[in-house]
């Protein structure tokens, strides 16, 4: 009986310990990011009632992020471009991880859409990050709908 109570106390203390060593591989910035998820609640801009929600978490390799992205109420048939920018939508910013990793949104007949990305790259704990779904790839200036992101 001891000497399974001693095994098992050596397999939770060889658990914790990979764990910890886990964490401590990653770049100190990056800790309380690889724990964390990012949500927004996206809103119409310019009197369209478009609404949805974003959420953005670490992917599993420790170097990039998983976003996803719905939106209700577009019009039915467009396609939207969409990205995750620094700043906030009071205060624009660049694109966050480059834009190539976003494949736009398609609305269906229901005026519904859902779109999802690895961005390669994380985002630092100290910065600010908002969503923002755009027009058209033709008309990237005119945004749709916006939403900050916020940790939680």
């Amino acid at each position: 009986m001891r000497v399974l109570q001693a095994a098992a106390t050596l397999a939770l203390v060889a658990v914790a310990t990979s764990s910890l060593l886990e964490a401590a591989t990653l770049p100190a910035g990056r800790v309380k990011s690889a724990m964390a998820e990012w949500v927004a609640t996206l809103q119409g801009r310019d009197g369209r009632k478009v609404t949805g929600s974003a959420s953005a978490r670490l992917a599993a390799d420790g170097k990039s992020t998983e976003v996803t992205v719905t939106i209700d109420g577009d019009t039915p048939g467009a396609t939207r471009p969409w990205h995750i920018h620094t700043g906030s939508c009071r205060q624009s910013g660049g694109v966050f991880g480059g834009g190539r990793a976003y494949t736009p949104i398609a609305v269906d007949a229901k005026g519904q859409g859902r779109a999802t990305a690895t961005v390669p790259a994380v985002p630092a704990d100290s910065a600010t990050y908002y969503v923002n779904i755009h027009d058209a790839a033709t008309a990237m200036n005119i945004i749709v709908a916006c939403g900050d992101l916020t940790r939680r």
